[in-house]
């Protein structure tokens, strides 16, 4: 039964690692195959759909929204990245705070949230995003294994751990992960500057939109100037002037609320300005439109819906006075799609970007993370209660919309996770787990410096060729065997299995964050390789000592 169970194990991971077939597929087919073969139960295989750690998840990714959509990070952000000309200065300002933040929620959609940010730092400073996105993305990784929530492994750890009686707490991992974390990020201030190095792009951009932004009474932009808030000129956009009341003001005035900033910009400036949590714009989606038919209209004829405003459009004209051409594009936005497609006018359309920043309810999200951060860590009740009770504040505060909200949950992680769990059951129903302990417990001779070394080096090689979800199942039951075996500690080996599982620095298909900086850091899979070596041979030395000592202890 055990060499079955391997060579389902190995054909499954053999067929996520070349990515030809989605994983979610493999997983299922290795499920349904080891439900047939006798291996474990359907309830057993399948019991990662009920399982606390992936309910958890799935209400973090929730709650991460949530924080996300009040545009918090992009404004600390600005924050840090004001005045910086180098791409040194600028990873020795994000990662601290950056890597913080990526300890408490999950670390994907900060990636996401940082990536315009270094696009906008390469166009008002001309440091390269090159430079500063894959450094930065590594860092959330080294960080997000620090805290139970922080990474979807460590809570997939905890809860295959539980049923054995090995309790891991929300701060379990810090001995390990934070020493490792610090470690590396000294490695990226010192590799980055000289390992990524390239010039910003230059091109000339052809500005042939016209949008009209306004400023919201609610907006954070109000008693500052443009210049000031950032928002004034990059290669995607220039602001040409302000109209307070319908009357032009100088463009370096400072902004009063119900002001319109009228910019000449690229298509993608406009969803830049749009995503700015400068002006408080309304938590409406922006979409591309084309116009119908032309009946002496102009795009501003498009708002006679009230549930319509124009944006912007091409044209060199303002917007009220710009003709509704045939086939001319606009960017508007709506309460609906079935509001655009009840205006004769409209053509066409497509979502161009999701809703602006809703800076309103900024402190309301960040006191809802705040209360499951500390109820989890006092262990007022499961981390699995805890979290869903979070991730339904957000909704019922007002801060998400249900339909956000279920937006927010990534069903194709979740299912991975889940069919990680049965792959894990297949490991120990089979024994294989046993036979895999038995064999790193023979190659070590039960000596506990090469326990751990076998250990680390085993998790990062198999986390760079397979999802963490599926590492993690299969290590869990390996470790707890092992600790079983040799008397070790099980709960720091298996902390030293959650900070090696985010090694993930040499394949950029090894982890979301990788692929989300791949292109727009205009790297390669060699660079990946490359880039990753240094950091690898040194997080994994770390690890190795650091494990070895507290397993000494």
């Amino acid at each position: 039964m055990a060499l079955t169970a391997a060579v389902i194990i190995v054909v499954t991971l053999v067929v996520m690692t070349t990515g030809r077939t989605p994983a979610v597929l493999a997983l299922i087919c290795a499920l349904v195959a080891a439900g047939l073969l006798g291996i474990a139960t359907p309830n057993e295989l399948f019991a990662g759909l009920s399982n606390g750690g992936v309910v958890t998840i799935a209400a973090m990714l929730v709650i991460a929204k949530g924080v996300l959509h009040t545009g918090v990070v992009s404004r600390v952000t600005f924050r840090l990245l004001s005045g910086v000309s180098t791409a040194g200065q600028a990873l020795r300002r994000l990662i601290p705070p950056v890597g913080f933040v990526s300890a408490l929620i999950n670390t994907t959609p900060i990636v996401a949230m940082l990536i315009p940010a270094a696009k906008e730092l390469q166009q008002q400073s001309g440091v390269p995003a090159r430079g500063v996105l894959l450094p930065v993305a590594h860092a959330t990784t080294l960080a997000g294994s620090a805290t139970l929530i922080g990474t979807s492994s460590n809570l997939l750890i905890a809860a295959l751990a539980a049923p054995s009686g090995v309790m891991l707490s929300m701060f379990s991992f810090v001995p390990v992960a934070v020493p490792v974390a610090i470690i590396g990020w000294l490695v990226l201030l010192v590799t980055a500057p000289v390992m990524l190095r390239g010039r910003a792009d230059e091109a000339e951009r052809e500005l042939s939109w016209r949008a009209e932004i306004p400023v919201s009474v609610s907006a954070n932009a109000i008693g500052r100037t443009a210049a000031e808030l950032g928002v004034h000129t990059t290669l995607e956009y220039q602001l040409l002037e302000i109209r307070r009341w319908g009357k032009a003001v100088t463009s370096d005035s400072v902004l009063a609320a119900d002001d319109v900033l009228v910019y000449k910009c690229t298509e993608d400036g406009v969803r830049m300005l749009w995503g700015s949590p400068r002006f408080g714009l309304s938590p409406q989606r922006l979409y591309l439109v084309a116009v119908a038919n032309n009946e002496q209209a102009t795009v501003r004829d498009l708002e006679e819906d009230e549930d319509i405003v124009v944006v912007a459009a091409q044209t060199d004209k303002l917007l009220r006075e710009a003709h509704a051409e045939p086939g001319e594009l606009c960017l508007v936005t709506a309460s609906s799609a079935e509001a655009l497609s009840e205006q004769p006018l409209v053509g066409l359309w497509q979502q161009a970007t999701g809703t602006a920043p809703q800076t309103g309810k900024t402190w309301i999200a960040l006191a809802i993370l705040t209360a499951v951060i500390v109820a989890g860590s006092l262990g007022l009740a499961a981390v699995e209660l805890v979290a869903v009770t979070g991730a339904v504040l957000m909704v019922l505060s007002g801060v998400l919309t249900p339909r956000s909200a279920a937006r927010a949950l990534n069903w194709n992680i979740l299912a991975i996770i889940a069919g990680s769990i049965g792959l894990g059951t297949i490991v120990v129903n089979s024994g294989l787990g046993g036979y895999i302990s038995d064999a790193i417990l023979r190659l070590s001779g039960s000596s506990i410096p090469l326990v751990v070394l076998v250990v680390v080096v085993g998790t990062t090689l198999l986390t760079n060729v397979v999802t963490n979800a599926a590492a993690a199942a299969i290590l869990t039951p390996v470790v707890l065997t092992i600790a079983t075996s040799t008397g070790l500690n099980p709960v720091l080996l298996l902390i030293l299995v959650g900070t090696c599982i985010s090694f993930t620095f040499l394949n950029p298909f090894s982890h979301q964050s990788n692929l989300m900086v791949m292109r727009p850091g205009g790297y390669s899979s060699a660079t990946f390789v490359r880039f990753g070596l240094p950091l690898t041979a040194v997080s994994v030395l770390t690890a190795f000592g650091v494990g070895w000592a507290l397993l000494s202890v």
